[in-house]
């Protein structure tokens, strides 16, 4: 038996790629993982793309990884569902032109 088997716990899992992924348009291999993880390739529509051909990423695809350690699983997570931030500015603020009624109930 191995004495290091205490240490191998994998965890395989899926990350949809949303509109606003930091990593729409890029390869697959340019993502910089945790350690102790790796990909396994893209899931687009019903199709299994292998990480060896280093896809780039769409919209809609799904990243399947791996986190050979259960305690890299929230790390490798965390780093394939980061999104662009979005700023919404408007020239008036909406809440200003809403009427609030004046009676309390």
């Amino acid at each position: 038996m191995l004495n290091n088997q205490s240490l191998i716990e994998p965890s395989l899992f899926g990350v949809l790629i949303q509109l606003n992924s930091i990593y729409c348009g890029i390869n697959l291999n340019e993502i910089q993982l945790p350690e102790k993880c790796s990909f396994l390739g893209i899931l687009r529509e019903d199709k299994v793309i292998s990480a060896q051909e280093n896809p780039e990423i769409y919209s809609g695809d799904y990243i399947l990884a791996i986190a050979i350690h259960s305690m890299m699983v929230t790390a490798l997570k965390v780093t394939l569902k980061r999104i662009h931030s979005v700023y919404y500015s408007l020239n008036t603020c909406l809440l200003e032109s809403r009427r609030i009624s004046s009676k309390v109930s």
